[in-house]
């Protein structure tokens, strides 16, 4: 029920849809995705500030201008300082440069993995880590500062991987609210984004018994609901984090709201009121 357009502004996802360009979806939906972290309001409020100067298409504005035109203006956002996300940007329009001269659209191919043939998610998205800090710096001598390590990304067994995550499901599921633009990277190979809703709710529903948020977390996560869904394990992601978001899950039994859920034969805070 929580997959209809009317919940998709609780999501930043909601920020693709401004845009009608499959090209400019990608871009602002990785731009979304990585910078997705602190509260709702700082976020929008950054990336409003980011995304307003390129206007209808910041895809075409971005490749066409650079990044001249932020340079003072846009100021820091959290760990990352101007000069981080300016950089980070150049490093974008390389990048769109050389796909887009290989003729590729989207940015897919650089989610391949470094390895032929190695599998899961996080080869893929470790793939497109080390192509970006290799891009970033053939653009700057200077060690990469805390704030651009963490933008990027390094992965590793302690990392969930969340932000990346997020993103591959926007652009490989082609149910809604997801945008379905990329075609090599199969729904079966998404693991789930570890926000604090599907952490917690992975535990209530015995879908992991982990507390650390990391990758052995979310694939334990991702494969409960393999069970359910072979095709598609992230089928439930959006509506499930709903209802952490619209406080539709509290975690602990309310009777209004725990009587009613569909998901009470499987939950763990139901079976033990129930007991």
């Amino acid at each position: 029920m929580y997959n209809r357009p009317e919940f998709l502004d609780s999501d930043p996802l909601f920020l693709c849809y401004l845009y009608t360009s499959d090209e400019d979806r990608e871009f602002v939906g990785l731009l979304s995705s990585l910078f997705a972290y602190g509260n709702v309001a700082s976020i929008r409020g950054f990336l409003s500030r980011l995304l307003s100067p390129m206007g209808k298409n910041p895809k075409a504005f971005l490749l066409s201008e650079g990044t001249k035109g932020w340079k003072g203006k846009l100021g820091p956002y959290r760990f990352q300082t101007e000069e981080d996300t300016l950089l980070f940007l150049e490093a974008l329009r390389k990048a769109y440069g050389e796909t887009r001269s290989q003729g590729f659209d989207f940015l897919e191919p650089w989610f391949k993995p470094l390895e032929e043939g190695a599998g899961g998610l996080e080869k893929r998205i470790g793939g497109f880590q080390t192509r970006l800090r290799n891009t970033l710096s053939s653009l700057s001598k200077k060690r990469f500062s805390y704030g651009l390590n963490f933008l990027v990304g390094s992965g590793g067994e302690n990392s969930a991987y969340k932000r990346y995550c997020m993103f591959l499901r926007w652009m490989v599921r082609k149910e809604s609210p997801d945008l379905g633009l990329y075609k090599e990277i199969k729904p079966s190979e998404l693991l789930f984004p570890l926000d604090t809703h599907i952490n917690r709710l992975g535990e209530i529903l015995n879908a992991s018994s982990r507390k650390t948020p990391d990758l052995k977390k979310a694939k334990e996560i991702t494969d409960f609901f393999r069970r359910m869904f072979p095709e598609d394990p992230l089928r439930m992601d959006f509506p499930l984090s709903r209802l952490g978001i619209l406080k539709k899950c509290r975690m602990r039994y309310e009777k209004k709201l725990c009587e009613t859920c569909e998901l009470n034969p499987i939950c763990k805070v139901y079976r033990e009121k129930k007991v």
